[in-house]
């Protein structure tokens, strides 16, 4: 049976996504690509290519008449769906689900708030409430936190200054499909003179629940207000977290601790496109805010770069064909070398930056650049040494003062009452001149000047000075140890009513904890910095500043300990998380980034070279999610010993499958070398796919050379010996799987259909019910691309794939280890259970273990006893056949385990 396909184009035009489905030219497939493609090592940029209707110039982005004119452009994000399977609510950040106050809504007791949705669960959302600050009608609020964590607050009266938060104290474990139910329940009165907050999760609302981490109690017990703010799911006006972006399937609101159900929204129950319902409570929703009730599964999401407007020569078929791009391209196009680690810090991830000066300037500067707008470069009196000390490895070179003095202005800025001057440099082991102030700042406070004075032995002080020169308060000379060493400084004030909190701190690179010392001023004010000054009397010659910064909110010193190293042991995946930030890029990560290589500081490199070297370093796989315009990243142990996201049988394909036996994957001597490190290399020596000549081998040739930016060399064998892993598994390819999800049994089976369509990179699919041409055992691969046709009666997937089995690793106390040398020691006829061995070299075969498969060639049988040695012969009792192999084999067949196990990486 053919069924009419339900596709769906959108464009994002002036902030809202407009359908633009009537417009597309069905004659004309559209054609989408996503992932690897056949024969390709690497990710390549998603594409997609449709044809637009354009009669009426409405596509055409400089005709004024057109309805889009003025929101056409290069890079305009388009996104392309079909519709199938269970509905949801669709949410894009700013969209919700309401109902209106009612009395069963307004609960003040033990509450129980419990959401199912599919998202990124490592970006901060709004995910439910009822709370509105307009009159005080905070009651409470759940929201997800960017570090994977979970947020509940609540107002005993409505307002802000009652509000209390907590927040879980363990992390997600997010799951690879990004569906997650999750929950919290508040014990407003736990009989111990408090309350309980705490959080659990789920695979979905239907549980079973599992605590997340340990409860938070509160000391006393409270309420919860009333309120008449509607409840919502999704953003909440109240709140500046943004909304949720994915899919919401259920809610549910209890009052009491599994309480009665007062509202449960079952999304999944709507009818497609239904703007407003009731759920099982009698709660009546309503969508809003660009929320939909969808069924569509996303197949690309992309930017169209180009309007070529096309037209035939009678001029009555006029069309826009359009070339559509995941990220991947606008980012391989060719960027700049990324600044350094502190100044990307300093940019994205400094709250309250008012001035900057980064003093990476290369030599022959005239001024030290500013890295704001806001103000203006410092001016340089005397001859620094510009871009000559390069020992901070989160930085460029920085100067060297040499008797040099530097001045900056200050932009006006909002007097928050908070004061932060940073800065990081090195002292000479041997010392600099005692007595010389090295940094001063005025201010419009009754403290009108502030000096930060280095003294003998590397100990600093801060003066505060008043408008006739008065010191009026004084830290005293504090023994910060700074001679020899590379520090980040911070001097902060705080006012706070008449007095003055001063605290200076400094911190080493990696470190987390450093030197600080405070004290109070009475009776004066801070005011605002109206100008910096470095070294005003020229005295320090070997000392080395930079990165000089201006904050008007004080935050702690103490958490830039990795930035100043420049990240090095972060994460492969905390790295290509933070870096899609930083740029402003949507990120997916699947599985547990923290479980990822570690990698050594951050070099300077364009963004897609970092990413493309934190991804290659973990031997995960880098991808553009089909549902966002943004990257994905896989992690390399999530793809370890998977279940079958999808098992498919062979009658459901489009086609044929072609097995290919070929050499496209071998690299059986690989050499892996960590920049201004060592190398490593591992050689696959003995077996089919060794450097031995064939038959024994394939030979010598499938070598590689990798570079990984581990952050220890003694990481590279390992890096090594599982790429020679990876190169060397003796398996036949499935390089493309073809799917056709109009015709045949996939029209008629949503369940497996949906499953399919939500294939992602990295999943594994199994393939069951082969012909007897094919080899005996069940097709299972990893998707790692898709190429995809859509058509008005048309939508067939060919998936690009590896073999699965490299990934199926050890686990400890589970798996097996076979001797590698194991032959037959007689001839074996295609019945006899028997099975005489001989083992010459390494240990021999376990006596107390059974119940696992063997292969002799290409016979899987199933081992239910072992004989106990003679010398370096055993017996097998063994389970014939088992793979439906029917055949005898001869004296000194290899005797292999048909489920090895394999150290991971």
């Amino acid at each position: 049976m053919t069924r009419i396909v339900p596709v769906a184009v959108e464009l994002l035009l002036g902030g809202e996504w407009v359908d633009v489905t009537r417009h597309v030219q069905r004659r004309n497939l559209i054609t989408i690509r996503r992932g690897r493609g056949g024969e390709a090592s690497q990710v390549e940029h998603s594409a997609c290519a449709l044809s637009l209707d354009n009669t009426d110039g409405r596509y055409s982005p400089r005709n004024p008449a057109s309805p889009y004119y003025g929101l056409l452009g290069r890079n305009t994000p388009i996104r392309v769906a079909v519709a199938h399977g269970a509905t949801y609510l669709d949410l894009a950040g700013a969209g919700r689900a309401t109902t209106p106050d009612a009395n069963p809504l307004d609960i003040t007791g033990d509450i129980d708030i419990r959401i199912d949705a599919t998202r990124t669960w490592t970006t901060a959302a709004d995910l439910a409430a009822k709370y509105a600050i307009t009159s005080d009608q905070r009651s409470w609020a759940f929201v997800a936190n960017f570090d994977g964590t979970l947020s509940y607050v609540w107002s005993p009266n409505g307002t802000a200054a009652s509000r209390i938060a907590v927040t879980s104290t363990a992390q997600l474990p997010v799951p690879l499909t990004g569906r997650l139910a999750v929950r919290v329940t508040h014990d407003v009165n736990n009989g111990a003179s408090g309350n309980t907050v705490t959080f659990w999760h789920a695979p979905t609302i239907a549980g079973p629940w599992t605590q997340l981490g340990a409860p938070i109690v509160t000391s006393g017990t409270t309420s919860i207000h009333s309120g008449t703010a509607m409840l919502e799911v999704g953003d909440t006006d109240g709140l500046v977290t943004p909304g949720i972006v994915g899919q919401v399937h259920a809610f549910e609101l209890r009052g009491g601790i599994g309480g009665t159900i007062v509202a449960n929204p079952d999304f999944t129950a709507q009818t497609v496109g239904a703007t407003s319902f009731t759920d099982g409570a009698g709660r009546l929703w309503t969508t809003t805010g660009g929320a939909s009730l969808s069924n569509r599964r996303w197949r690309f999401v992309g930017e169209v770069a180009e309007w070529p407007a096309r037209s035939d020569r009678s001029g009555r078929d006029v069309y826009v064909p359009i070339e559509a791009a995941g990220v991947l391209r606008r980012l391989s196009q060719g960027s700049p070398v990324l600044r350094s680690a502190l100044y990307r810090g300093h940019i994205f991830d400094t709250a309250g930056l008012v001035a900057y000066w980064p003093f990476e300037d290369e030599p022959g500067s005239t001024g030290m650049a500013a890295a704001l707008t806001t103000h203006g470069p410092m001016t340089i009196t005397g001859s620094p040494d510009l871009a000559s000390y390069e020992d901070f490895v989160a930085s460029a070179p920085i100067p060297v003062l040499a008797g040099a003095s530097m001045r900056g202005s200050i932009p006006a800025y909002t007097d928050t009452g908070q004061t932060q001057i940073r800065w990081i440099m090195a002292v000479p082991a041997a010392g600099a001149e005692a007595g010389q102030t090295l940094m001063l700042w005025y201010g419009t406070g009754s403290v009108r000047r502030w000096d930060v004075v280095y003294n003998t032995g590397g100990t600093l002080r801060v003066d505060a000075v008043s408008a006739d020169n008065a010191v009026l308060a004084t830290t005293g000379d504090v023994n910060f140890a700074v001679n020899g060493k590379n520090l980040l400084v911070s001097v902060e004030l705080t006012q706070s009513g008449a007095n003055i909190g001063v605290t200076v701190s400094t911190l080493a690179p990696g470190a987390t904890s450093g030197t600080t010392t405070s004290i109070t001023i009475t009776g004066q004010t801070v005011g605002r910095v109206g100008t910096i000054i470095i070294s005003n009397k020229g005295g320090l010659g070997g000392v080395a500043i930079g990165h000089i910064s201006l904050q008007n909110t004080v935050t702690t010193l103490f958490d830039l300990g990795d930035q100043l190293a420049a990240w090095d042991g972060e994460s492969a995946g905390r790295r290509l998380e933070r870096l899609c930030r930083e740029a402003g890029i949507g990120f997916r990560g699947r599985g547990d980034l923290d479980d990822t290589v570690r990698l050594g500081v951050q070099g300077q490199a364009d963004l897609m070279g970092l990413i493309r070297e934190a991804a290659d370093t973990d031997a995960g796989m880098l991808y553009e999610p089909p549902d966002m315009l943004g990257l994905g990243y896989r992690t390399r142990t999530s793809l370890y010993n998977q279940s079958p996201a999808v098992t498919l049988p062979y009658t459901a394909l489009g086609d044929a499958l072609d097995p290919v036996d070929d050499d496209q994957l071998v690299r059986n001597d690989v050499v892996v070398e960590r920049p201004g490190g060592s190398s490593a290399r591992a050689v696959q020596e003995t077996g089919p796919l060794s450097i031995l000549p064939p038959p024994a081998g394939v030979g010598p040739g499938y070598d590689t050379q990798i570079t990984v930016g581990v952050q220890y060399d003694l990481m590279l064998i390992d890096q090594a010996t599982w790429r020679l892993h990876l190169g060397t598994v003796n398996r036949a390819r499935y390089p493309s799987i073809p799917l056709n999800m109009a015709v045949n049994a996939l029209a008629g089976n949503p369940v497996l259909a949906v499953a399919l369509l939500e294939l992602e990179t990295g999943d594994r699919l199994a393939i069951t019910g082969l012909p007897g041409w094919l080899p005996p055992e069940d097709v299972s691969q990893l998707v790692v691309g898709v190429q995809e046709t859509l058509g008005s009666t048309t939508h067939q997937i060919r998936l690009t794939t590896v073999p699965e089995l490299p990934y199926r690793v050890a686990v400890y106390g589970t798996s097996r280890y076979g001797p590698s040398s194991t032959v037959t020691a007689e001839d074996l006829d295609a019945t006899e259970t028997g099975v005489d061995i001989t083992t010459p070299m390494g240990p021999l075969w376990d006596t107390t273990a059974s119940g696992y498969r063997i292969v002799i060639g290409g016979e899987v049988m199933t081992v239910t006893a072992v004989g106990s040695p003679s010398g370096t012969q055993q017996t097998l009792t063994v389970v014939r056949s088992v793979n439906g192999i029917v055949k005898s084999h001869s004296s000194g067949a290899l005797v292999e385990l048909a489920d090895p196990a394999v150290y991971a990486l």
